[in-house]
């Protein structure tokens, strides 16, 4: 288990407490090109005591680094360095130190749809996302720079990703994904965001295409994909068409077999239970009491399927 030193769990709680509003995404861009989180080692140690005290996932092993140790990893991986380079090598000590073997068939990528695959995955009890193990818990929603002088990190301003090709915390989320990918066995699930106008669901470019895809073990017999379109909105990438067949083709040219389903109920009574109002579960609810005439329901101008050519 993950080693906690008493005399400091007080502080390091009550440093989680107050950002937990703020820790809702993850592999995350600064907007505004903000300096490193402040207060960022109390932070990182914080949700490492409270990751092992109410947070820990019964089905993931512990990790033997006590939370100081890992600090120092994943300190060292990019302090007194230029921001805009660090290789991905730097974090391997760290994420080594503080890798977890997630079950089979419990592994969940995502893109475009943070909130949504982690209620799906129910924090890590139905399925595991990076950011339900140790590795992504700790450096979720946190901003990290380095720079040449004292403290090590710079506190005012950090590049975006696209800025530098090895911006500090792109490198690490790519290393993350890469270990994570590694990890995984049985079959695994993607979830994709189908109703974006300004990306496709699949890039090849993307997290998912560049260093998870790449990096599945052989233990890998199914990529199951799970394409969610938001309601009211266009499926502007649906299955076995656009970027789906793409992602079809990255898949079985790697030896995994493939399947993909558009909005599966699990996941559509999920975006019900977050926005009952809107009309598809409106109708579903006059559906169920048998108070639907469908001879008087229009045909929807939303939820068609767009042309790609």
């Amino acid at each position: 288990m993950v080693i906690v030193n008493p005399s400091l769990l007080t502080v390091g709680l009550i440093s989680v407490a107050l950002l937990h509003a703020n820790f809702v995404m993850s592999q995350y861009d600064p907007e505004g090109h903000k300096g490193t989180t402040g207060n960022i080692k109390q932070v990182f140690e914080g949700r490492c005591w409270d990751y092992d005290v109410t947070r820990y996932i019964p089905d993931l092993p512990r990790v033997t680094a006590s939370c100081e140790e890992l600090w120092k990893l994943f300190f060292k991986a990019f302090s007194y360095q230029p921001p805009c380079a660090v290789a991905l090598e730097n974090y391997q000590p760290y994420l080594r130190s503080a890798t977890q073997i997630v079950p089979r068939d419990k592994v969940l990528f995502w893109s475009g749809v943070f909130s949504l695959a982690h209620e799906y995955g129910n924090y890590g009890r139905r399925y595991v996302t990076l950011e339900d193990t140790l590795i992504g818990y700790l450096a979720n929603s946190i901003t990290w720079c380095g720079q040449s002088i004292d403290p090590g990190y710079n506190v005012t301003r950090c590049p975006a990703w696209d800025d530098c090709p090895l911006e500090a915390a792109e490198s690490f989320w790519a290393g993350a994904s890469m270990t994570f990918a590694q990890g995984a066995k049985g079959e695994v699930l993607l979830m994709l965001d189908g109703s974006n106008p300004d990306k496709a669901a699949y890039r090849r470019n993307s997290f998912f295409g560049k260093f998870e895809l790449p990096n599945l073990s052989k233990e890998v017999t199914k990529v199951s994909v799970i394409v969610s379109h938001a309601l009211d909105k266009p499926k502007i990438d649906v299955c076995g068409a656009g970027s789906l067949d793409l992602l079809e083709t990255d898949v079985t040219e790697r030896g995994f077999s493939y399947v993909c389903h558009d909005d599966p109920l699990a996941v559509l009574h999920l975006l019900c239970a977050d926005d009952p109002s809107s009309r598809e579960c409106k109708l579903a609810i006059k559906h169920i009491r048998g108070d639907l005439d469908p001879s008087k329901v229009d045909p929807p101008a939303f939820n068609k399927i767009q042309e790609f050519f």
